[in-house]
C-alpha cells in the first residue's frame, strides 16, 4: 500500500497543451488591444466629433460663398457687357468660364481647409501630388488639352454662348462654354457636350448676317426667260411681304444642269437664325406661282406595271 502511495506521488503533473495556451494568449491580447482601442476611440470622440462641426460648418459657408461669387461674377459681367463694346453672347461666354474656374478653385481650397482640420500634412500631399502628377502627366493630357483648348475659345472669341454654330459636324445653338467643355443644343432638343479638346471645325452663323438659299428645279421644256422673270415678280412680292427681308432676293438664272431640270437659284440675306423660315416661304410663293401658271416642276414619277 505504501508502495502505491509513493509511485502516485512521484508521477509528474500533466503539462498544459500548447496550442490551447496560444489561442489563449491571442484572445487575451485582442480582448487588451480592443479594449484600449475602444478607450481611445472614446477619448478622441469629442475631438473627432468637434472636426465633423467645424467641417460641415466651413462647407456650408464655402457653398454660399461660391453661390454668392457667381452672382456677383454674373453681375459685373452684366456690367462689362453694358459699358463696353463687347456684344451681350461675348459677355455671356465670359461669365461661364470665370465661373467655371472660380468654382474649381473654390472646391480646392475647400478640401484643403477640411483636410487641414483633420491633421493631415496638406503641404506633403501636395509634394506628393506633384511627384505623381508627373508620373500621370501623359494619362491627364486630354484634361489638360480641353483646358487650354477652352481658354483658347474664350480668348480668340471663336464661339459666344448664343451662337448658332456648326462643331465637328453637330448643328445647334450654343448653351455654355466651360473651362472643359461646350454644349450646343440642336433644333430637336438634344443637348451635345463636346470636350473642347475635341473641336476641330467650328461653322460659326451668328456673325453679321446669313443668307436664305433655295435652289429651283426647272423642266427643260419650259422657256428659262420666262421662269425667270415669273420668279422675279412673285419675289418681289414677297421681299414686300415676308418679315425678315431685307432686301429682293436675287434671282440667278440657270446655275446647274441636272438630269430632270435646269436649276435656279434664289438667295436673299436675312437676320441670324431666320433663313429656314425664310427659305420655306420662298419655296411656297414659287411652288404656288408654278401652279398657277400650269408649270409642272420635274418630279420622279414610280412606272406603273401593266
Amino acid at each position: 500500500m505504501l508502495n502505491a502511495v509513493r509511485m502516485l506521488a512521484a508521477r509528474p503533473t500533466p503539462t498544459p497543451v500548447p496550442g490551447v495556451v496560444q489561442v489563449a494568449d491571442d484572445l487575451k491580447t485582442t480582448v487588451t488591444t480592443a479594449a484600449k482601442d475602444a478607450s481611445s476611440l472614446m477619448n478622441h470622440f469629442p475631438w473627432f466629433l468637434s472636426r465633423m462641426l467645424i467641417s460641415a460648418v466651413v462647407l456650408i459657408l464655402g457653398l454660399l460663398i461660391i453661390k454668392l461669387g457667381k452672382k456677383v461674377i454674373a453681375a459685373l459681367a452684366l456690367r462689362r457687357g453694358k459699358n463696353s463694346k463687347i456684344n451681350p453672347q461675348r459677355s455671356e461666354t465670359f461669365r461661364s468660364i470665370i465661373t467655371s474656374v472660380f468654382s474649381y478653385i473654390m472646391f480646392f481650397i475647400l478640401v484643403t481647409i477640411i483636410l487641414r482640420l483633420f491633421g493631415v500634412d496638406v503641404t506633403s500631399l501636395l509634394a506628393a501630388a506633384g511627384v505623381v502628377g508627373i508620373a500621370l502627366a501623359f494619362g491627364a493630357q486630354t484634361l489638360v488639352k480641353d483646358l487650354l483648348s477652352g481658354l483658347f475659345i474664350w480668348g480668340e472669341g471663336t464661339i459666344a454662348v448664343g451662337d448658332l454654330v456648326s462643331i465637328n459636324g453637330l448643328d445647334g445653338t450654343v448653351e455654355s462654354i466651360t473651362i472643359r467643355t461646350t454644349s450646343i443644343r440642336n433644333y430637336n432638343g438634344n443637348v451635345y457636350n463636346i470636350p473642347n479638346g475635341d473641336i476641330r471645325t467650328i461653322t460659326n452663323m451668328s456673325r453679321g448676317f446669313k443668307r436664305a438659299i433655295v435652289n429651283v428645279p426647272c423642266p427643260y421644256e419650259e422657256n428659262q426667260e420666262r421662269l425667270v422673270n415669273m420668279v422675279k415678280e412673285e419675289m418681289e412680292i414677297a421681299a414686300a411681304e415676308v418679315e425678315g427681308m431685307r432686301t429682293v432676293p436675287d434671282v440667278m438664272s440657270i446655275v446647274a444642269f441636272d438630269k430632270n431640270s435646269v436649276r435656279l437659284q434664289v438667295a436673299v440675306v436675312c437676320p441670324v437664325g431666320e433663313h429656314w423660315r425664310i427659305e420655306r416661304e420662298i419655296r411656297t410663293r414659287i411652288k404656288n406661282r408654278f401652279d398657277r401658271e400650269g408649270i409642272v416642276m420635274p418630279h420622279y414619277s414610280i412606272p406603273v406595271e401593266e
